[in-house]
C-alpha cells in the first residue's frame, strides 16, 4: 500500500480545517443573524397579513379593487382564491413558511397553514379567517429578503476557495525543497546535489549542507576501507606466490594427496584475494556510452563456450551509459553464480517496468528461502544449504552489488514466480528522459 505524500496529508488537513471553520461560521451566522431576522420578518409579515385580511373583509365591495391594487403595489401581496388544482395536503411550505405559520398561530390563537405553490412559481399561500370569512392571500417567495443569505453564501464560498488555493500554494512552496532533498537521496551516491529554490527556508539549505558533509565523510571512509582491502590483498600475493613455489619444490616422496590438497588451498586463496581486490576496486567506474545489448551478446557467447545454455529476450539495441569492463565483470559474476549453484541454463530478459530499465538473469536452481535473499548480498555470505553446494567464498554477489551500485544500478534477488523453481538476479536503473519517451 502506497503511503500518502506529506503534501497530500498537510494540504488535506488544512483544507478540512478551513472547510469545517467556514461551515461553523455559516451556522453561527444563521443562528445568530439570519434566524432572528427571519423571526422579525415573520412578525412584521404576519401583522400585515392579518391587518390586510381584516381590512379587506370589512371593506365595501366597491372599494376592494382599489385596495387590492394598493396592497399589491406597496406590499406585493395578492388576495384571491387559489387555483382549482391546488393541493392543500401536499404543498406544505419551507422553513420560513413554518416560522410564519407559528407567528400567525400565536397572533390568531389557532393553527394557520402556509402552503407553497409552483404555479405561479414559488408562491406562498395562506388562508386567514376574518369576520367569518376565509381570506386567501399569496405573495411571491422573492418578496422575502433572500439577498442576504445568498450574498453570505457567495462570500463564504469565495473565501473558502481562496483559502484553499492559498493553502495549496503555501504547502507546495514549503514542501518543494523537501521533494528536492528526497530526489537527491534517491540518486546515485556520487551524483551532483540538486539546487534548492533560492527563496526556500534556511532549514532546508542547512539540511542539504549537512547531507553533503555526511556524504563526504562516508565516501572517505569507503575509500579508506577499499584502499586497506586492496593493500592487504595485494601484499598477501607475494607470500602466496612463495608458498606456491615451495609447493613445487616439495620432495618427490611427498604424498600426492597432500600435494594436491595444498595446491587446491593455494588456488582458492588466490581466487579469494582476486575477489577481494575486485571489491576494493569496485567503487570506481569509467563511465561511457555503450550498447548494453551488444555487451550482453558478448557475455552470452562466452557463457555458451563454457558449456552454458543462454536463453535471452533482448531488443536489437539498448543505449546505456556505464563502465564497459565493470559491467562485464558484473555479468560474469552473476553467471558464475549460476554455473556454481544452479546448473548451466539462464534466462536473460531486458525490459522497461514502472519507469525503470530492468535486466534479469533467472536460473533453474532450487531457489533461496525468502528470509535469506538479502543476506546473500553481504560479503562472505553463502546459501549453500539451500542451493546444495559447498564451494565458493561468498563474495560473488557482494562484488556484483558493489559494482552495480557504483554505476547507479540497483541489484536485488528474488525467486522465480513463473511456475518454475529458480533464483533471479534483477538489475534496475532509472531511465533517462529520452529513454522514457521511446
Amino acid at each position: 500500500m502506497r503511503r500518502p505524500s506529506l503534501f497530500r496529508q498537510t494540504a488535506g488537513t488544512l483544507a478540512m480545517g478551513i472547510i469545517a471553520l467556514q461551515i461553523f461560521s455559516l451556522l453561527s451566522i444563521i443562528l445568530t443573524v439570519l434566524y432572528p431576522l427571519a423571526l422579525r420578518s415573520a412578525e412584521d409579515l404576519a401583522g400585515l397579513l392579518i391587518m390586510s385580511a381584516q381590512t379587506y373583509a370589512q371593506m365595501p365591495a366597491a372599494e376592494r379593487p382599489q385596495f387590492l391594487q394598493r396592497l399589491s403595489r406597496d406590499n406585493h401581496i395578492e388576495i384571491g382564491a387559489p387555483p382549482t388544482n391546488f393541493d392543500v395536503t401536499g404543498n406544505r411550505s419551507h422553513l420560513y413558511g413554518k416560522i410564519l405559520a407559528a407567528e400567525l398561530r400565536r397572533r390568531l390563537g389557532h393553527p394557520v397553514a402556509v402552503f407553497t405553490a409552483h404555479d405561479p412559481k414559488e408562491t406562498l399561500w395562506v388562508v386567514i379567517p376574518a369576520h367569518g370569512q376565509s381570506i386567501w392571500m399569496h405573495f411571491a417567495r422573492r418578496r422575502l429578503t433572500a439577498t442576504l443569505p445568498l450574498g453570505l453564501i457567495f462570500i463564504l464560498g469565495v473565501s473558502t476557495l481562496a483559502l484553499l488555493v492559498l493553502t495549496i500554494i503555501l504547502v507546495r512552496r514549503v514542501l518543494r525543497p523537501l521533494a528536492v532533498l528526497t530526489d537527491a537521496l534517491r540518486r546515485k551516491w556520487n551524483a551532483p546535489l540538486p539546487v534548492l529554490p533560492a527563496n526556500g527556508a534556511r532549514e532546508f539549505h542547512d539540511l542539504l549542507a549537512a547531507f553533503e558533509r555526511m556524504r563526504t565523510r562516508l565516501q572517505a571512509m569507503i575509500d579508506q576501507q577499499s584502499l586497506l582491502l586492496v593493500g592487504i590483498s595485494h601484499d598477501l600475493r607475494s607470500p602466496l606466490a612463495r608458498i606456491q613455489m615451495a609447493l613445487e619444490l616439495l620432495p618427490e616422496n611427498t604424498p600426492e594427496e597432500l600435494r594436491a590438497g595444498l595446491l587446491e588451498d593455494a588456488r582458492r586463496m588466490n581466487d579469494l584475494l582476486g575477489q577481494s581486490l575486485a571489491i576494493g576496486r569496485g567503487s570506481s567506474a569509467r563511465i561511457a556510452d555503450l550498447d548494453l545489448v551488444a555487451l550482453l551478446q558478448v557475455t552470452g557467447e562466452a557463457f555458451t563456450r563454457a558449456g552454458g545454455k543462454w536463453q535471452a529476450q533482448l531488443p536489437r539495441r539498448y543505449p546505456f551509459r556505464g563502465d564497459y569492463e565493470a559491467l562485464r565483470r558484473l555479468f560474469d559474476n552473476i553467471l558464475d553464480n549460476v554455473r556454481r549453484y544452479a546448473g548451466d541454463t539462464v534466462d536473460v530478459r531486458l525490459q522497461k517496468r514502472d519507469g525503470r530499465g530492468v535486466l534479469s538473469f533467472c536460473d533453474y536452481g532450487p531457489g533461496i528461502p525468502e528470509e535469506l535473499l538479502e543476506t546473500l548480498l553481504e560479503p562472505f555470505s553463502r546459501g549453500d544449504s539451500a542451493r546444495g553446494h559447498s564451494e565458493g567464498s561468498g563474495l560473488g554477489l557482494a562484488i556484483a552489488r558493489q559494482i552495480a551500485e557504483a554505476q547507479g544500478i540497483q541489484l536485488r534477488l528474488r525467486n522465480r514466480t513463473d511456475g518454475v523453481s529458480g533464483l533471479c538476479v534483477e538489475l534496475s536503473w532509472e531511465l533517462r528522459a529520452d529513454a522514457r519517451q521511446r
